[in-house]
């Protein structure tokens, strides 16, 4: 991160950006969206190839990957919550102006894989190959998608780019976020305190519907759930931000996090992994808000691989689509399929940083300095 020896990493939660402008990203975060999208893409890997079968701990770790994607929605919250407070989008411009940055980052990768996955299922089927499920292919959920409402109980399929569910779900609450950042600025210290209990609980009661299902939750109710989870992310951002004390609260929500996480995944109580996770989040955050900040910038592959973490993760359904096609034609032995397994990673992981160096940055950068920055 930008500064200089001897300067908090991060900036208190008093002090502003100079002029209005974005504070400095948290190296801390962007390496995490490193560890929840591999443990998302682990996870997809595992349901196709079951590399994993049978190996204990490894698989029930690695088959509860779809939690990082809960992850990501804590993480929104607190990003957002990080990235606003200071700057608020109020009013009808404000609010628009945000909207068209947030748009600016996320649709251009979105319309390109799924104008790619329309291409790819059309080539198919003129090589009249069999396309697995076709009904997942019909207009009426391209265009839902494309509008980048599928999550919104619009339809109770997961079509075309599948992972877009969970884009469609943020979009809501882009629109929604004006109004959620105003009441968490108002909220008074203990009201803040209690958000974060009542949104885990929110999400027992949501994961308590179907006990095999648990939070595993996308076109259907998939948007409670990520309600839940972006307002405690955003609560959280704001209690670790004011926290006068942040190199006293890391070790401890570190700690909480490494009971928490493998706990939940132990107990089969997937929201105590989300606490687990929202503990994560609030311990590297304040871990790095207590130290000074480096001389230079950080520029290691973490860190890397995090910032290009949307691109990997919209990214999957090609790697998906390959692996499909050689499953078809080979049956790998499982010391084989966990070599798959890795290459299949690798090549998920780099699809998507050239994604988002080749199409995301430069997309974003086009649409935003045509809308005046």
């Amino acid at each position: 991160m930008p500064g200089r020896e001897g300067r908090a990493a991060v900036a208190p939660a008093g002090a502003a950006a100079p002029g209005g402008a974005a504070p400095p990203r948290v190296a801390a975060l962007t390496r995490l969206r490193l560890l929840f999208i591999g443990w998302v893409v682990i996870y997809h890997l595992e349901l196709a190839l079951g590399a994993l079968r049978g190996v204990p701990v490894a698989e029930a770790v690695v088959r509860k990957g779809w939690l990082g994607v809960d992850g990501f929605f804590l993480l929104s919250g607190f990003a957002l919550w990080l990235g606003y407070h200071r700057r608020p989008p109020w009013g009808l411009r404000g609010h628009a102006r945000f909207l068209g940055r947030r748009l600016a980052r996320l649709y251009p990768l979105h319309a390109l894989a799924l104008l790619a996955l329309a291409a790819l299922v059309g080539l198919a089927a003129l090589a009249g190959l069999q396309v697995n499920d076709p009904t997942r292919f019909g207009m009426r959920d391209f265009w839902l998608q494309a509008l980048l409402v599928n999550s919104w109980e619009t339809t109770d399929v997961l079509a075309w780019n599948y992972p877009s569910w969970a884009l469609s779900a943020e979009w809501a609450g882009y629109l929604a976020f004006p109004l959620l950042l105003a009441a968490v600025l108002a909220a008074p210290r203990p009201a803040l305190l209690a958000v974060p209990p009542l949104a885990l609980a929110a999400l027992l009661a949501l994961g308590a519907r179907d006990p095999g299902a648990g939070l595993n939750l996308t076109v259907h109710l998939g948007l409670l759930r990520f309600a839940s989870e972006f307002v405690l992310g955003l609560a959280l951002g704001r209690l670790c931000a004011e926290s006068p004390r942040p190199g006293a609260v890391a070790p401890a929500a570190l700690a909480i996090a490494g009971l928490c996480v493998p706990g939940g995944i132990a107990l089969g109580v997937d929201t105590v992994t989300v606490a687990g996770l929202a503990a994560l989040i609030a311990g590297g955050y304040c871990r790095e808000a207590a130290r000074p900040a480096p001389a230079t910038p950080p520029r290691d592959l973490a860190l890397r691989l995090g910032e290009a973490s949307y691109g990997v993760y919209l990214c999957w359904v090609f790697v998906e689509a390959a692996l499909v096609l050689l499953l078809r034609v080979a049956d790998p032995s499982q010391p084989a399929r966990l070599a798959l397994m890795g290459v299949a990673l690798g090549v998920n992981l780099a699809a998507g940083w050239l994604a988002w160096r080749l199409v995301e940055v430069p997309a974003q950068r086009w649409l935003l300095a045509r809308m005046g920055g």
